[in-house]
């Protein structure tokens, strides 16, 4: 097995090529499962002979070393088949979200020039002139011809994967995860997950998110099982599924872990009869959440882990060894993994201080190559102090008395909904996109307890807002856009000459309260008001 894996004897090999992740487990347990999505289920000799035909296909395409090649993703059993086959033959894994509007797609695919798209239906090409496969090839090619030749080698500098997370300039930001960083990050978080070839996991993450290589490539590679949840996200049906499938490591954001917890009534050995480990992280979680899990579960390692995506995956965490029902604050984010380094700063200084809050960098061996071709961009965020490269996070974290970190919020205006990290100013920098807005104000507004995006516009005609919708619509994912939306006919101005966004939100926060509009409307005097289907107030 690789040496990642927890057995002494493993850990004296090298560790393998990375599309030979899979190999060791479809040697020597070929015919046992290896994923399942809940329609079709694959086993490892299965997923290796998939993953082969695929590499050899590219090949002969012409795609090598460093070549992008893109994949538009969905939640299904083929996926890990065609991030280990891009990997066999030296290319890049860039997964890409299959939902996203055309125009913010064609916008990636001409930013990556890709050697080669595979969507997993058969949708028209977005962008004439790459080759571009549909299902029904996609079929044929993994049914194909598959020989076993060794995965080409990498070196540990070469870029492994993209990842594209929202930026504040505007314009998504692609995150390039080297083969080092991501070989270095198996080894340093599977201390913490402990799989094993016996564990069953609950892989919840979407393929265009990082987390989708810790809950499904990494327990792959151990001759672990994964059941890719493809359902809908309720509570009953997702706890049904844990207990069927006698899952042993559940991986969940918080708004997920949440809704499984359902008040905590249904945390029991009973309910839950093969968990072993609980990791939740990605958002700030309900300390009530996890005192569920600890409480009804005592010997389930319980964690709350961290980690940007530019510092690979997960690279801080937290074990929980005893509930705590007095807890108002949220718990620590924990301590460094190891090969991580950590760093307070605050006005150029490092802090060590308990409380005292400072910019978290994250540094060491798991941290990114850089943004792909956003130089500028990777210089702001990435900086070296005594010969260690560290990524500035924006997050503001302090340590406790017992020296863990602990996260106390942001210095620019990046959140995190249901896991998903949202730059607002990509938002912002849309929305003054749109002839006849003047100004725009994005925040989060809080309703039916729990937080969306709110956007005001501030335009003259207050039509524009038809005009912002349509925007919307075509350049930003689902999840980016405001849940609330209004429009206001003159400036809300700050002491320093800024939009006053605080003061917007706080007014429009009060007007959403107990009301089922989506839409309002400023009135001159600071009253806010909902705008019925003809527009008026």
């Amino acid at each position: 097995m690789p040496p990642w894996s927890l057995d002494p004897a493993d850990q004296a090999f090298p560790p393998p090529e990375l599309g030979d992740i899979v190999r060791a487990a479809a040697t020597n347990r070929p015919d046992r499962p290896a994923l399942h999505d809940g329609r079709v289920g694959l086993t490892f000799a299965e997923l290796e002979q998939q993953a082969r035909a695929l590499a050899a296909w590219l090949g002969e395409q012409g795609v090598g070393s460093g070549d992008r090649v893109v994949v538009l993703a969905e939640k299904c059993a083929v996926m890990p088949v065609l991030a280990i086959g891009i990997w066999k033959c030296g290319a890049v894994y860039v997964p890409l979200d299959a939902t996203q509007p055309v125009l913010r797609l064609r916008g990636l695919l001409d930013r990556l020039e890709p050697s080669a798209v595979i969507a997993l239906d058969d949708r028209e090409p977005t962008v004439p002139g790459v080759r571009w496969v549909g299902r029904t090839q996609l079929d044929a090619v993994l049914s194909g011809p598959a020989p076993d030749r060794p995965a080409v080698a990498r070196r540990p500098e070469d870029t492994a994967y993209i990842i594209f997370t929202s930026g504040s300039t505007g314009e998504p930001k692609g995150v390039e995860i080297s083969t080092g960083s991501l070989l270095a990050y198996f080894g340093n978080h599977n201390e913490v997950l402990r799989f094993t070839p016996e564990s069953r996991v609950f892989s919840l993450s979407p393929f265009h998110f990082d987390v989708s290589i810790e809950d499904t490539l990494l327990p792959l590679s151990l001759g672990a099982f994964v059941y890719q949840f493809r359902g809908v996200h309720a509570g009953a049906i997702m706890r049904a599924v844990i207990a069927r499938e006698r899952i042993t490591h559940l991986i969940a954001v918080s708004t997920l872990l949440t809704m499984i917890t359902d008040g905590g009534r249904h945390v029991s050995r009973e309910k839950f009869p093969a968990l072993e480990l609980v990791m939740t992280g990605a958002e700030v979680c309900d300390p009530g959440v996890i005192n569920a899990w600890k409480s009804g579960l005592p010997e389930v390692r319980v964690f709350n882990v961290y980690g940007p995506t530019e510092a690979t995956i997960v690279c801080t965490a937290h074990e929980i060894e005893r509930a705590d029902p007095e807890r108002t604050n949220t718990y620590p984010i924990g301590r460094p993994l190891r090969g991580v380094a950590v760093r307070l700063v605050h006005d150029g200084v490092e802090v060590h201080e308990p409380h005292q809050a400072g910019e978290l960098w994250i540094g060491g061996e798991q941290v990114m190559r850089g943004y792909f071709n956003q130089p500028e961009e990777t210089a702001r965020r990435v900086v070296e102090v005594d010969g260690v490269r560290y990524y500035r996070t924006g997050d503001m974290c302090s340590y406790d008395e017992d020296g863990d970190l602990v996260f106390r919020g942001r210095n620019d205006d990046e959140v995190k909904l249901a896991g998903r990290r949202i730059h607002l100013g990509e938002i912002r920098q849309v929305v003054l996109g749109c002839p006849g807005v003047e100004r725009a104000a994005v925040g989060l507004v809080p309703r039916h307890g729990h937080d969306v995006i709110a956007l005001v516009v501030v335009a003259s005609d207050r039509t524009v807002l038809t005009h912002v919708e349509k925007l919307l619509a075509d350049l930003l994912p689902e999840y980016m856009r405001p849940a609330l939306l209004a429009w206001s006919p003159e400036f809300a101005v700050s002491s320093t000459g800024k939009t006053d966004e605080i003061r917007l939100m706080r007014l429009l926060a009060g007007a959403v309260d107990g009301s089922s509009a989506t839409r309002f409307a400023f009135a001159p005097d600071g009253g806010v008001g909902p705008l019925d289907g003809d527009g008026d107030v």
